[in-house]
């Protein structure tokens, strides 16, 4: 059966652009920016120069104005970080629905959505476009948690609506001391937040309470950092030297032309080049799409794994 289409509804909130303020029936609602600042990110800007805030400010909403242009008025104005926004929507198949699209829990806040795009008569992808210059765990994380908040009040403000994809549009395009250009052109998907916890978020913030972040890292692994960075770094220099020392070992026994080597508790075996055959599956597939695969596909579980970066 043919789902029924949805068209977006009015929040009925008011925004003040000057002030930025978010206005509902003689009430001024609260905004997620800075609440997400209060709760989870409360040293975020710290030792940063607030010229340099307010200049990624300035450029920022340059940018967001020149892209919401080129979504309602159809008018490009030939930068190029317009014109990586318009490959970016085409690579992606996001069909604009909305700009600055306001949303709220009917109460107490409310937030405007960067970016909607609809995906289907009752599907939609919400975007937030970012022209910072690197995306950081941190800043990855806490667009995670903004795109969820929105996402729990856009399906509140559109009952039936559901929210399929959240992610960042990443566009950059500043130029360096050295006369070169930092250009950036990406989008970033992120995981949904399930909106009880984004509830549970917004409650606490309303109680002045903090809110306990169930995704945060347990302090017992906070405090191990410094050992495990050791470790890293003890590992990579054991590493280094094994491999030096193995490349000396390989060069001597191929000089003398042996192929073991034994110390009565080691055994050192050199392996003779040779050439590694494999199968091309996507090839094969490409040139005989006539044919079924499944039954000849193996397939096995893999282990899960922990990844660190340093």
């Amino acid at each position: 059966m043919k789902r029924k289409k949805i068209e977006l509804k009015d929040s009925g909130v008011l925004f003040n652009k000057e002030l930025h303020e978010y206005w509902l029936d003689g009430k001024r609602l609260s905004g997620i920016t800075e609440m997400l600042q209060r709760q989870l990110y409360p040293g975020e800007f710290d030792g940063v120069p607030e010229a340099a805030i307010d200049e990624a400010a300035r450029y920022g909403t340059e940018v967001h104005g020149s892209i919401e242009t080129f979504d309602t008025e159809w008018i490009n104005d030939g930068t190029q970080e317009v014109q990586d926004y318009i490959r970016l929507c085409h690579e992606n198949s996001l069909v604009h629905e909305r700009s600055e699209y306001t949303v709220t829990d009917g109460k107490d806040w409310a937030s405007n959505i960067d970016k909607v795009y609809r995906m289907s008569d009752d599907a939609f992808s919400l975007g937030d476009i970012k022209t910072y210059g690197s995306v950081t765990a941190e800043k990855l994380e806490k667009a995670r948690w903004q795109l969820s908040v929105y996402a729990y009040f856009f399906e509140l403000t559109n009952k039936g609506a559901r929210v399929d994809r959240l992610f960042i549009l990443h566009i950059r395009n500043r130029r360096k001391k050295d006369g070169t250009f930092d250009r950036i052109s990406e989008i970033l998907f992120v995981e949904r937040i399930p909106s009880e916890i984004c509830k549970a978020l917004l409650d606490a913030d309303l109680k002045r309470e903090q809110f306990i972040n169930p995704y945060s890292i347990p302090e017992k692994y906070k405090e191990q950092e410094p050992h495990i960075r050791q470790l890293i770094q003890a590992k990579n220099e054991i590493e280094e030297e094994l491999a030096r020392i193995k490349a000396e070992i390989l060069e001597d026994m191929e000089a003398m032309g042996v192929k073991t080597w034994e110390t009565g508790t080691m055994r050192l075996t050199r392996k003779l080049p040779t050439t590694r055959t494999s199968f091309n599956l996507p090839a094969f597939k490409a040139d005989h799409p006539e044919l079924e695969y499944d039954s000849y596909m193996r397939s096995s579980p893999v282990a899960g794994s922990l990844q660190i970066a340093v």
